[in-house]
């Protein structure tokens, strides 16, 4: 993937100085264009004596070249009324436009597949912000005025209660486009050429985040409807059929997080547990019960402060589940139920140090790997996870 983007962000107000109340008219600019490639010389693998196609026929027999561009251009103008009291008002109109294309139509046995998808989505909305005292709050709504059906709501709003004690509840409403990957994608590879028409994602979430002095919790509750995901509809455990699919029914995702760091003198213990719970009649979205993240580290200060030192063990942990695996002619990850991967544990070593304008780090990545009996490590399914690592760097600033 090659990519660049232009973004221009700027206000003007309107009355000459800044007073109790103040108008202004703000415009947003952001410009990307993004080119996809995928290589591949070889169509067939070797698997012991076989030779295998791990991803089905190909219109070629060798040299795999497929590129698709895509650019996207993002026009937003507004004005902003501010009260010093009362808070800040913004209404806007935006434009979006936008072109994902290939360089050719391909025409299968049943079905068409065009060479691009583009569109031209206008919007209004309006947020409104206010900070007064120990209360924060936000809120955003936006519409889609063509015929897209795209809505925005969100909500946010924070209570300080003091320096050390803070409560948070957000809320998004949202009712966004399809990736355009689902809708469109064309390939040298037979099965991987599609033309779809998916309906709008709908998400719900509510968030309320806790920050207190004796700990840190955030609790999450999400509900998916018309959900997007890749799976493999291939019979075979070698070959990969990966296509995209929508979800009809709707599924429900929970999440709790805590973390605490206990400090004793010099040492400290920072703990961080998530548990997550999702409830659909079939397992579309699949992630691990508890994950855990534990750091023991030690920290001083030597020869009159001159040398900052800290040194520690982290410990990362997640329970065993169906992991999505990794498809890399789409760039894309997609569900399975036949291996899980998990239930290890990842130990990292590491030293900071500073020594006046010098600073140091030293990471030992996974060093339980060297000496564990199996080594059956795996970020996804097919894909084991990195063996033991050093990492080393250095930072020097010659001013100060």
């Amino acid at each position: 993937m090659k990519g660049k983007r232009i973004f221009f962000d700027h206000n003007f107000r309107v009355n000459p100085t800044q007073g109790a109340n103040n108008l202004y008219i703000s415009h947003q600019f952001n410009y990307e264009y993004k080119f996809f490639e995928y290589n591949q010389l070889t169509i067939a693998s070797t698997l012991g004596d076989k030779s295998v196609n791990r991803f089905g026929d190909s219109f070629v027999t060798s040299g795999i070249n497929d590129q698709v561009r895509y650019n996207r251009m993002y026009n937003k103008v507004g004005a902003i009324y501010e009260n010093t009291t009362l808070g800040k008002f913004q209404f806007f109109l935006d434009d979006f436009r936008y072109n994902y294309f290939y360089k050719s139509i391909f025409v299968l046995s049943n079905q068409l597949v065009p060479s691009s998808l583009n569109d031209k989505i206008n919007s209004f909305g309006g947020q409104y912000e206010y900070q007064k005292n120990n209360w924060n709050a936000k809120f955003l709504y936006s519409n889609s005025i063509t015929n897209q059906s795209l809505t925005t709501i969100d909500a946010s709003l924070k209570y300080k209660i003091s320096d050390k004690n803070q409560l948070d509840f957000e809320y998004q409403n949202l009712n966004r486009l399809p990736n355009h990957i689902y809708n469109l994608h064309q390939s040298s590879y037979t099965n991987y050429n599609w033309y779809n028409n998916f309906k709008n994602e709908k998400i719900n979430s509510i968030q309320v985040n806790a920050k207190t002095q004796w700990v840190n919790a955030s609790l999450q509750a999400t509900t998916l409807n018309d959900f997007l995901y890749f799976y493999d509809k291939s019979t075979d455990k070698i070959i990969q059929l990966v296509t995209p699919n929508q979800y009809d029914k709707t599924i429900n995702y929970l999440s709790l997080k805590v973390s605490k760091e206990i400090k004793y003198g010099k040492l400290a213990l920072d703990n961080t547990i998530l548990f997550q719970k999702v409830n659909q009649p079939d397992e579309v979205i699949n992630v691990p019960k508890f994950v855990t993240r534990n750091t023991l580290y030690f920290t001083n200060y030597y020869f009159k402060k001159a040398l900052y030192l800290q040194t520690g063990v982290i410990f990362n942990y997640f329970t065993k589940y169906y992991g999505n695996d990794y498809n890399p002619i789409l760039a894309e990850f997609f569900i399975q139920n036949k291996k899980q991967i998990g239930d290890f544990a990842n130990l990292d070593f590491f030293v900071n140090a500073r020594i006046r304008q010098t600073r140091i780090f030293v990471k030992a990545e996974h060093f339980n790997s060297s000496f564990s009996a199996t080594n059956t490590f795996y970020s996804a399914p097919n894909y084991p996870y990195r063996d033991f690592m050093i990492r080393f760097g250095l930072v020097w600033d010659f001013f100060q």
